[in-house]
């Protein structure tokens, strides 16, 4: 988590007057977060199958029907959640800069 605020706050800094508030510039800022977070899905995945191989051979197999029931309405909603979120930050540092001329 912290790491993508932080990273997500470097692009909104260093992309400041790019990411101006149009909905044009808008549109191309979720799409960037998009991508972040697309790949992020990977890492979200494997860290929660990494989980499910540190169980007990007896409790893996309830636990793997049903992380294979779940996950994909798990990663859509953090998916959805994070690009609100990140979004946001991305926007909101790069007005922050330039308000402030810190570029």
């Amino acid at each position: 988590m912290l790491w993508n605020l932080m990273m997500h706050t470097l692009m909104g800094w260093l992309g400041a007057y790019f990411f101006i508030l149009t909905p044009e510039r808008i549109g191309i800022a979720i799409l960037a977060v998009c991508m972040t977070q697309a790949v992020d899905q990977v890492r979200l995945r494997k860290m929660k199958w990494a989980e499910i191989e540190s169980l007990p051979e007896k409790e893996r197999k309830s636990a793997t029907a049903e992380l294979e029931k779940t996950i994909n309405r798990d990663l859509a909603l953090t998916f959805a959640q994070n690009v609100v979120i990140y979004s946001s930050v991305v926007l909101f540092a790069a007005h922050a800069v330039r308000l402030n001329g810190w570029l």
